[in-house]
């Protein structure tokens, strides 16, 4: 291990460390498990310079595309800190790392106001209303699994054909072709639309998807320390609970044809 890495593992150690945060593996990056999503605070590297960057944000446990269910990636926030290079003073270097992971665990403070999905629900809303409308995509998505989650059904169903629309209508960026976008769309047409039948029926699919994922991770070797338990359902509040079963992962569509979509009436229904 770097010198420069050393200093950013003891400087995230001494402060995130103690508020329950653990270390992913050996990597840069610290975690901090809440259950239906897990918050990171990352010191990213540069392909050029010894350093890093600060970024702390939040990946929710619902499924979504193949190459995401298996990674950690921003779901809701952003790069907190820009690049601060190791120059080869270490009590220098020292002292802005423990600044950065001061900053983080701010970050993760507020974060963790999550786990009440009402407030939740309140942050995906403005972030939704914040992006232009021909640039949103997977936080509407985020928007009606949070919805599904805590038994707002109606709105829930509003904002997933909201997302439908978006999606269909990006099968291709100009001329070129994104298959994933279409694959996509017909496993949410094939294998989560059937299941929006009732607020326990999509309630129970979305908690059916957190439990796959946290299952995955938790069987890799760098996530051990993740709470084993249901994800803290019991810190949560949640209508009508329901005990989670295994769905079927491996089945994904393929093709369906383009077609325009009447995205801005529905968003303003919505109210985003």
């Amino acid at each position: 291990m770097q010198q420069h890495d050393k200093i950013i593992n003891l400087a995230a150690k001494k402060v995130l460390a103690p508020q329950g945060l653990f270390r992913q593996g050996t990597s840069r990056t610290w975690l901090d498990d809440n259950g239906y999503f897990m918050i990171f605070v990352v010191f990213d590297s540069s392909n050029w310079s010894k350093g890093s960057y600060l970024g702390v944000g939040i990946d929710f446990f619902w499924e979504k595309s193949e190459s995401l269910n298996d990674i950690l990636a921003y779901s809701y926030g952003e790069r907190e800190k820009e690049f601060c290079k190791y120059n080869g003073n270490d009590d220098e270097f020292r002292t802005k790392m423990e600044e950065f992971a001061e900053t983080g665990l701010r970050k993760v403070i507020e974060y963790r106001k999550f786990k009440d999905m009402g407030y939740a629900k309140k942050c995906l809303e403005q972030k939704v209303s914040n992006i232009p409308e021909e640039r949103r995509f997977w936080e509407v998505y985020d928007l009606a699994m949070i919805c599904f989650l805590m038994g707002d059904f109606e709105n829930g169903i509003k904002i997933f054909e909201y997302y439908l629309e978006i999606l269909q209508g990006s099968f291709y960026a100009g001329e070129v072709f994104i298959e994933w976008h279409e694959t996509f769309y017909k496993h949410c047409i094939h294998h989560i639309k059937p299941y929006l039948t009732s607020k326990e029926t999509a309630q129970k699919m979305v908690l059916d998807m957190i439990k796959r994922r946290r299952n995955y991770f938790n069987s890799k070797p760098s996530l051990k320390k993740m709470n084993e338990e249901m994800f803290l359902l019991k810190d949560i509040k949640i209508d009508s609970l329901l005990v989670p079963e295994m769905i079927n992962r491996d089945l994904w569509g393929r093709k369906n044809e383009n077609q325009k979509s009447n995205r801005s009436r529905n968003a303003k229904f919505m109210g985003i």
